[in-house]
């Protein structure tokens, strides 16, 4: 892959800017390769087998959802990968001398940098693309698929005397659902109570239940329905041999909650703000600016990483540069738990939503120039 795209773009550009780009390339690819790794074992792998294993599904369902993970690692990855490229690239020029070289015939260090930010512009828009075009596709897909195999295990589990509630919003209990047994696919015994109209309260008994995985509905067999007053006085009698019911999971009848605006795309997030009454919901309209500031924030860290990227690698000192992987992984820790200690302060008011997400790249900034500053007058 790395040769085709020399083979396309390279031969239209400068020769510094071709030897400059032919570094970087092999050291963001395998930095995308190494955090990736990395970061789907730690963070993905272990959970999805055991969940895999726990409901007994074939391997092929867990790369499915391994893909599915994908995207969104990669959104975290490429500013790491493209850090990762920029001190390698860099430490070469400084450790063989190179940079020395292209100082004594007049290249100054804004000029290197031209075809490093270029490089990471470039994979900033491909970080929003992927976060604002293919993960909520990966992240509903993989929902969709999680909900439909393993739904029966996070609702009801299996067993005798099966018990569960639906609470509404206000966290009131909505309906009781109980079943004597419950092998698996097949509920025997089921009862529900509606509590969700006033002044009655709705009993269905059936002999037996069905689930249905695709409709994510029951399917009560020989079974009765009828409503009860708060007089006792019961009424409007049906019996039937077939009814579809359908078994909400605790997200579906909650409205959205600040902990779950992460996983909201742009367009997703904007549309919720409209929708929101700031003085009816104060916490999740203000966690809503926050992730919104941050989503677009978020891409240009790898501008930020890059910029840091040539101060490390033009450092003057010598050992610094051999250890690129080193910094990186530490110049990624700072910025990551700084991101999340202000998007913190950002939720709770402290500061503001532009704040929260702006300023840890305004002080990665603020210390990249520094470097920058130090390696142009060593």
């Amino acid at each position: 892959m790395i040769r085709a795209l020399r083979r396309i773009w390279l031969p239209t550009l400068s020769k510094l800017d071709q030897y400059l780009l032919s570094l970087l390339l092999p050291g963001f690819v395998f930095g995308v390769t190494i955090f990736t790794t990395l970061a789907l074992t730690v963070g993905t792998i272990f959970d999805l087998v055991r969940q895999i294993a726990d409901a007994q599904l074939p391997l092929t369902i867990l790369l499915q959802l391994i893909g599915y993970q994908l995207p969104t690692v990669l959104v975290l990855v490429f500013p790491m990968a493209v850090l990762l490229a920029v001190v390698g690239a860099m430490s070469r020029l400084s450790e063989e001398g190179e940079w020395i070289a292209l100082r004594s015939v007049g290249i100054c260090l804004r000029r290197v940098l031209v075809p490093v930010m270029v490089f990471a512009l470039f994979v900033s828009g491909l970080t929003l693309a992927l976060n604002e075009i293919a993960v909520p596709i990966a992240k509903y897909e993989s929902q969709k698929l999680m909900r439909e195999l393993l739904q029966q295990e996070r609702t009801l589990g299996s067993g005798t005397d099966i018990f569960y509630p639906e609470y509404d919003r206000d966290g009131n209990v909505r309906r009781l659902y109980y079943g004597h047994r419950f092998d698996g696919s097949r509920i025997q015994g089921i009862t529900v109570l509606d509590f969700s109209q006033p002044q009655v309260t709705q009993v269905i008994s059936a002999e037996s239940a069905e689930w249905n995985v695709r409709e994510s509905r029951w399917l009560l067999l020989q079974g009765v329905a009828y409503l009860i007053s708060h007089t006792g006085v019961s009424r409007n009698l049906l019996q039937f041999d077939q009814q579809e019911i359908r078994l909400p999971r605790p997200a579906q009848s909650q409205q959205l909650r600040p902990t779950d605006v992460d996983d909201l795309s742009i367009t997703q997030a904007r549309r919720a703000l409209q929708r929101l009454d700031p003085d009816q919901d104060p916490e999740l309209v203000r966690a809503l600016e926050v992730h919104l500031a941050q989503a677009y924030a978020q891409p240009f860290l790898a501008v930020v990483f890059a910029l840091l990227g040539v101060g490390f690698g033009l450092s003057p000192s010598q050992r610094r540069g051999r250890q690129g992987f080193g910094i990186s992984v530490a110049v990624v820790f700072g910025q990551y738990v700084l991101t999340f200690f202000l998007s913190a302060l950002g939720k709770i008011g402290t500061l503001s939503p532009l704040a929260a997400a702006w300023l840890p790249h305004g002080i990665g900034l603020a210390v990249a120039i520094a470097l920058l500053w130090r390696a142009d007058r060593s």
